[in-house]
């Protein structure tokens, strides 16, 4: 796995799709604990307001996460993903989230990262994806998943 220098701040933006606000929340508390390292400020923007993705190129850690729809992640982070393709991010760290219902843990998370690997080769994904599961479609998020995406945040900038 990748390693990046300690000692200087480390820009980081979330980029996510989100319907009712469960994942915009994960996202969130992944900010938060990547933050409490001291060494990272973070960014998190929907998919839609980030309007230039050449401006993914400043950042030095750039995460991905959307909700689990129909076992595939959320169409407009797909068609977010097809436009970062064309930015060079060669030497860029990250990871993948996703939340979803039910029995599907993992399922679009999977695909998530499949994708990210083949249509943005130069971003290394240096942990393994966090999953937040949600009670209902609409939500709330289950109980202690605000918490451990918290954790992952922290794990994640741990590793930078």
């Amino acid at each position: 796995m990748m390693k990046m220098e300690s000692n200087s701040l480390k820009r980081a933006i979330i980029v996510f799709e989100s319907i009712y606000g469960n994942t915009k929340k994960v996202a969130e508390a992944i900010a938060e604990g990547l933050t409490q390292t001291g060494n990272i400020e973070c960014e998190v923007m929907k998919t839609g307001e980030v309007h230039h993705t050449d401006d993914l190129a400043g950042y030095d850690v750039i995460l991905f996460g959307c909700p689990n729809h129909n076992q595939e992640p959320a169409r407009n982070m797909l068609k977010f993903l097809d436009r970062v393709a064309i930015v060079g991010l060669e030497g860029k760290v990250g990871a993948a989230f996703e939340t979803y219902t039910g029995g599907n843990k993992g399922v679009a998370l999977e695909r998530l990262e499949a994708v990210i690997r083949k249509k943005v080769p130069g971003l290394s994904l240096i942990v393994e994806g966090f999953s937040a599961l949600v009670d209902d479609r609409k939500g709330p998020l289950a109980e202690n998943e605000s918490s451990n995406a918290l954790d992952f945040g922290s794990r994640l900038g741990s590793k930078l």
